[in-house]
């Protein structure tokens, strides 16, 4: 026999004992990464389908929204809140659920609506933005302007700039904070575009808030 045949055979003697003594382990682990990775795609073909009947129901709901089916609307805004909370259509469902509140100046239960949709730890930014933002006119609407302030606080930078700098100075304004007011006004007007029906309704909000302090001080000067 060869010296090469002889290596050939020894090592293969040497494989077929290490796999008598381990080769149990060995297929033990490969079984157990073949069922983790069986089971995180039955999980995300799960999620998956889940997603996709939340997003089912939502758009029933808005379709019995536009029915005015109040009955459809308010089971499916119990239904989503309750079976999908674990998917952006729970808040989805909470905000239709605020604004329809908020129509009837229900304030009470838009604000608690939009408290629950706070709690999903699960909406992406801008939609949690979008509550805060929600939530804030729904607080300076029913006459609180500094817990307007607050979720306005809340609001992601750079995120709804215009509506929130302007709402901003609304609630400033009630807080008789004219000069903050105004400076909210000029950021909301810098940041709506130019051809933008908004633009005259904020600058007539910052013209009633008449002159700065300083400037008005100055024309005083001025005339005497």
């Amino acid at each position: 026999m060869a010296l090469d045949d002889f290596d050939e055979h020894e090592q293969g003697e040497r494989v077929r004992q290490w796999l008598r003594q381990y080769g149990g382990v060995v297929l033990l682990g490969l079984a157990g990464g073949i069922a983790a990775l069986a089971g995180w795609q039955y999980w995300h073909t799960r999620e998956r389908a889940h997603a996709a009947e939340a997003q089912t129901e939502y758009q029933e709901l808005l379709e019995a929204r536009t029915r005015s089916d109040s009955p459809a609307v308010e089971a499916a805004v119990s239904r989503l809140r309750a079976e999908y909370a674990d998917t952006a259509y729970g808040a989805f469902a909470a905000l239709v659920q605020a604004r329809d509140a908020l129509d009837k100046s229900d304030y009470a239960a838009a604000e608690a609506a939009l408290e629950w949709a706070r709690s999903s730890t699960l909406a992406p930014p801008a939609l949690a933005a979008l509550v805060e933002l929600r939530l804030a006119q729904v607080r300076f609407a029913k006459g609180d302007a500094q817990g307007a302030l607050g979720a306005l606080a809340r609001v992601g930078a750079g995120l709804y700039k215009a509506p929130v700098a302007e709402l901003r100075g609304d609630a400033l304004s009630a807080l008789g904070r004219v000069d903050d007011a105004r400076a909210a006004y000029d950021e909301a007007l810098a940041a709506l575009e130019s051809g933008s029906p908004q633009r005259d309704f904020v600058s007539m909000k910052r013209d009633d808030l008449g002159a700065p302090a300083a400037a008005a001080g100055d024309a005083t000067e001025a005339a005497s």
